[in-house]
């Protein structure tokens, strides 16, 4: 059986993913400029704002069905998960960050380097939730 903590963060990594249609159409104007796309800055705000409805929506529903799941003090293994996984997401954003300062040397211009950079943060976050969740199963 899962806990509340592994149902929570399975909630936040389904509504982070959420982002892969704002990255599919970064990555489409990046490839073919050219072709019409959507305004980019609306449509991360209207996936962040959908992003954060999910999550609360689904936390408070996780909340009222496990109440006391909820209130429950974070014990040491849960610190451990939170530190492990916090790791394996800092080397990722790292690596991907240093990753994308190269793409200044190819000739991007600094709203693509910026993309690029968002695209890091969001791959490390999904790392994040997603090291949290193998690292619950593991320890189950």
């Amino acid at each position: 059986m899962m806990s509340f903590r592994e149902k929570s963060d399975w909630c936040s990594l389904i509504a982070l993913s959420l982002y892969g249609v704002f990255f599919v159409n970064v990555a489409r104007a990046l490839i073919d400029p050219s072709r019409p796309h959507p305004p980019f800055f609306w449509m991360f705000v209207g996936l962040t704002v959908l992003m954060i409805v999910i999550q609360v929506v689904a936390h408070v529903v996780l909340a009222i069905r496990y109440p006391k799941d909820a209130q429950a003090p974070v014990d040491e293994r849960e610190r451990w998960l939170n530190l492990r996984s916090t790791q394996w997401a800092y080397g990722v954003l790292l690596s991907g960050v240093l990753l994308a300062m190269g793409t200044l040397h190819l000739g991007f211009a600094a709203w693509q380097f910026a993309y690029v950079v968002l695209f890091v943060v969001w791959v490390a976050e999904l790392t994040h939730y997603s090291a949290r969740l193998i690292h619950h199963r593991s320890q189950s």
